[in-house]
């Protein structure tokens, strides 16, 4: 009987004895989330990009750009080579013939600095498109540019003048941008009319700048367009930018749709901004 009634007192004793002697369990640390570069939007400009920075945000691409509207990616979350384009935002702003510029004004740097991406008339032959860019990787924004294309006829020959703008972020160095032409067909994929070579120079803090040809000069189509056939303007290029690896990818602008191309009238804008 005496051992029956110890053995209770036993079990409580070792029981005592494990709770005293086993180590701790260490609380396990919730996982930090990881770091992001914002865009900055304080100065009241780039806010219509953030639908398509906050959607790189989600998805943390090694390899983005933001313009126009679109999430452009070449290089996917795991650092594999892609060339992918996400519609982030439907119907981007534009301002039409309201805000046509003033003949020797340039207001490049205050035009459109809040939108993605606007488009204006200046005349009958005359078009402009401004594209608002911000690009990054899986840690978040590097920088943001601006992309101006203006094109004007000289009567039935499409020319173009390009313009690339620094605002933020490490050095920009452009690699292949083209201008193309291009001939509106129905229910098949539109067909060529020409295509330019553009050659940009590098943009940074300090040349925030970098026109082709030129601010005053044009590059031409190399073929007159004939007929009442409709035509719009394909702009993109890509770029690296200083102490990365990646390449970064503009997306596609265009100024407008044109047509009425013979040598009496000469081209002429009936659509801008260029409408899908």
């Amino acid at each position: 009987m005496k051992i029956l009634r110890s053995l209770p007192t036993a079990l409580a004793a070792c029981v005592a004895l494990a709770m005293v002697t086993a180590p701790p369990v260490a609380a396990v640390p919730e996982q930090a989330p990881l770091s992001w570069a914002a865009l900055d939007t304080s100065d009241g400009q780039d806010a219509g990009l953030t639908p398509c920075v906050d959607e790189a945000h989600r998805t943390r691409p090694e390899a983005w750009t933001c313009m126009g509207g679109v999430l452009r990616v070449t290089a996917d979350g795991r650092g594999k080579t892609t060339d992918a384009v996400y519609t982030v935002t439907e119907g981007a702003p534009a301002f039409p013939r309201a805000r046509a510029a003033v003949p020797g004004r340039d207001d490049y740097d205050s035009w459109c600095e809040n939108g993605t991406i606007c488009s204006r008339q200046i005349n009958d032959y005359t078009a402009e498109v401004k594209g608002n860019g911000a690009y990054g990787d899986s840690k978040g924004v590097i920088g943001t540019f601006d992309v101006v294309y203006r094109q004007s006829f000289d009567g039935n020959l499409p020319r173009w003048r390009t313009l690339i703008d620094w605002d933020s972020g490490p050095e920009i160095n452009p690699g292949t941008w083209t201008n193309t032409c291009r001939v509106n067909l129905s229910g098949r994929p539109d067909d060529y009319c020409g295509r330019n070579n553009v050659n940009l120079t590098s943009i940074n803090a300090t040349a925030q700048r970098a026109w082709w040809p030129s601010g005053d000069r044009w590059s031409y189509n190399a073929q007159r367009l004939t007929g009442s056939g409709k035509y719009h303007d394909d702009h993109e290029g890509e770029f690296t930018a200083f102490g990365h690896r990646q390449l970064f990818k503009a997306g596609v602008l265009h100024t407008g749709r044109w047509t009425k191309c013979n040598t009496r009238t000469g081209c002429q804008y009936y659509q801008v901004p260029w409408q899908p």
